[in-house]
């Protein structure tokens, strides 16, 4: 559920045009260049970012796996959504 709610308060700031953060930013980007669906670019930031942290020490738990793996498609879904309300 907490996956589902950050992926829909993710799609409200960007269909909002208040500005990205970092991940965001480099999702946006990434998927314009690429022409990649987003809930894919976003899904491979994510994962690439647990990888990291693993390979650093970092300890990974089943919510960490199903975030990097749930926030790409809530966050798609969302901005279609907000994005047809917004027309």
């Amino acid at each position: 559920m907490g996956v589902f709610i950050t992926g829909l308060g993710g799609g409200i700031y960007l269909i909002a045009n208040l500005g990205p953060g970092a991940r965001d930013g480099l999702m946006t980007g990434l998927q314009r260049v690429t022409g990649f669906p987003i809930a894919w670019v976003r899904s491979t930031i994510e994962i690439t970012v647990l990888t990291i942290g693993w390979w650093l020490g970092g300890i990974i738990g089943l919510g960490t796996i199903f975030f990097a793996v749930g926030i790409g498609p809530c966050l798609a879904i969302s901005l279609t959504i907000f994005s047809s309300k917004k027309k």
